[in-house]
């Protein structure tokens, strides 16, 4: 272990080195959420700038040994969501994103907090478990928005443009619910 601490894992112990590996994680789910209907919160230019600037940060962070490769793809998972969540409207998409946001955030501070303790394989398994949790709570809040809007308008299915049947103003059934409830 101590050939690890040379090559600077040392440094990922740091809080200034764990908040700093949000950034290319938040930029990415800021992108993902610019996608969708009715209009998404971000314009396509910031998404796209959103993204630049992650990839941007990864490379800076992965220089300074603050952001591992594996962080790097865990960083990635938003664009899972970008298709468990695809022709969800955006009233429930973008707190779903937030939200597994946060839950893998919360993976990042375990895993940089157990390599803090020389723990590598205890690291990786936050990272998996974390990334599991979130993929199941993900993929539950979207079969749960997809009953919902079956109860509203059947067979109903927006097309290209956005347009359907039923528009989804968020507030016919929380988006909290929709993600614990069974």
């Amino acid at each position: 272990m101590e050939t690890i601490k040379k090559i600077g894992w040392a440094d990922l112990g740091s809080w200034w080195a764990t908040l700093a590996s949000f950034f290319p994680l938040w930029l990415i789910s800021l992108a993902v959420m610019s996608e969708g209907f009715p209009k998404p919160l971000l314009s396509p230019g910031l998404a796209l700038t959103a993204l630049l600037l992650a990839l941007v940060v990864s490379v800076i962070l992965l220089w300074k040994v603050w952001l591992t490769f594996e962080l790097l793809l865990y960083s990635l998972f938003p664009f899972i969501l970008l298709f468990v969540f695809d022709e969800i409207s955006t009233r429930y998409k973008t707190p779903f994103i937030l939200l597994c946001a946060l839950l893998l955030t919360i993976g990042i501070i375990g895993y940089q907090r157990s390599l803090h303790k020389d723990s590598v394989k205890a690291g990786w398994l936050v990272l998996l478990l974390v990334f599991i949790g979130t993929w199941m709570l993900a993929s539950h809040a979207a079969q749960n928005y997809w009953h919902l809007a079956g109860n509203y308008c059947g067979a109903c299915f927006p097309d290209g443009s956005g347009q359907n049947d039923v528009v989804f103003t968020g507030h016919e059934t929380p988006w909290w619910i929709l993600f614990f409830s069974q």
